[in-house]
């Protein structure tokens, strides 16, 4: 019973990893091959990302965060195949766009005269 349960085991969790690595690699395929085509990040994500979703069956569903990991661990992991893909990695993580450090001096200022200005009567 218990050999016959180990093995049953084994079976799901192969298939699972199986059809998951196969789902990811296509969903890269399509980032790829849109993106070497010479269509721009947003279509092509869109069309990989929800190739990735699809294929993950299940009760939950995949990220975008990681989706653009499974890409990006793809490429990383297959250079030879994915070569002209290396330069389009940095827009799966775009960069946090940060505040001028004015604004912060700014707003500084203006509590600091509230505070100084407040039992000022």
């Amino acid at each position: 019973m218990f050999l016959a349960t180990v093995s049953s085991l084994a079976f799901i969790t192969s298939t699972v990893v199986g059809s998951f690595a196969n789902a990811s690699a296509q969903g890269v395929d399509i980032y790829c091959v849109m993106r070497n085509g010479g269509n721009d990040h947003e279509s092509s994500w869109k069309a990989a990302y929800t190739a990735l979703k699809n294929e993950r069956s299940g009760l939950f569903k995949i990220s975008p965060k990681q989706a653009a990991t499974i890409i990006v661990q793809q490429v990383v992991g297959s250079p030879d195949r994915y070569q002209d893909c290396i330069q389009y990695l940095g827009e799966l993580y775009p960069k946090n766009i940060k505040e001028p450090k004015n604004n912060n001096k700014e707003k500084i200022n203006r509590n600091k005269g509230y505070i100084e200005d407040r039992y000022s009567y």
